[in-house]
């Protein structure tokens, strides 16, 4: 019986490396390989050492690290050029160099990656190799989800399949029982010339989306929310009132809060 099982694990093993090698072969022009080295990693894989409980992970992974991460899904892009002459404001979310998350890319999840998002362009960019100077933005139609700390971006087009007015990666702010709070972040671009040389400045600005019945609705403004839940006019008034230096301080939060509000009085 032992015997079987250990044949079963020696043939998964020994199906999961042609694979995996047959994909590395298609890149070899890319960097001189040495042939010696993948011969004895293949000899090494199909042996019985990687026979245990999680043998076809641990060969992949074991596979992936040794002959590097060209032949990965999400290295397969455009590379990445920054045309812009800046000076005071960037084109990306928070900050222009990269920073570690997590992005979920043509049906497979990539941790702790070095990625950053160019909300002006609304792509998703991803170093490569981990090198700074070098990315690669990543194909939208392709790209689930990703993180960056705390905050999860959803492409709204992958998520949600039915007609809809709004498109591209919304921060998913809040998910209720019968809401949920979308935040698109965007910048606008402005150019001028300082001296000889001419730049580029960014503004950046929020939207806000509720998915209320399968429609979103945009609630921007207290008037937006209050025709969207007319039957909660007196609440939502009050809770304006309340909470007005939340609203002028931190308005994301604001906005999620007042969403848990409605959502808990619906």
């Amino acid at each position: 019986m032992r015997k079987g099982i250990t044949r079963s694990r020696i043939k998964t093993t020994l199906f999961i490396v042609p694979f995996k090698f047959k994909l590395y072969c298609k890149s070899l022009p890319l960097k001189n390989t040495n042939y010696l080295t993948v011969i004895i990693i293949f000899l090494l894989l199909s042996s019985n050492s990687f026979s245990q409980t999680n043998e076809k992970k641990e060969v992949s992974n074991y596979f992936d690290k040794t002959v590097g991460e060209e032949i990965l899904n999400i290295n397969n892009g455009i590379i990445h050029i920054d045309s812009y002459n800046l000076k005071n404001s960037n084109n990306y979310f928070l900050d222009k160099s990269f920073v570690n998350g997590s992005v979920f890319y043509d049906n497979q999840l990539y941790e702790n990656t070095l990625i950053k998002y160019d909300i002006y362009k609304d792509q998703l960019v991803k170093s490569f190799e981990n090198n700074n100077a070098f990315g690669i933005t990543l194909i939208n139609e392709k790209t689930d989800y990703f993180l960056i700390g705390e905050k999860k971006f959803v492409n709204i087009d992958k998520k949600y399949k039915y007609p809809k007015d709004i498109t591209g990666f919304y921060e998913e702010k809040y998910l209720g029982k019968n809401l949920s709070l979308y935040i698109k972040h965007f910048k606008t671009a402005k150019e001028t010339i300082i001296e000889t040389t001419l730049y580029t400045e960014f503004k950046e600005y929020s939207n806000y989306q509720l998915l209320y019945n399968s429609k979103f609705i945009p609630v921007d403004t207290e008037k937006e929310i209050l025709t969207a839940f007319p039957q909660l006019k007196k609440e939502v008034k009050e809770y304006y009132k309340k909470n007005k230096i939340q609203e002028e301080t931190n308005p994301s939060q604001f906005k999620a809060d007042l969403t848990k509000f409605i959502d808990n009085n619906l």
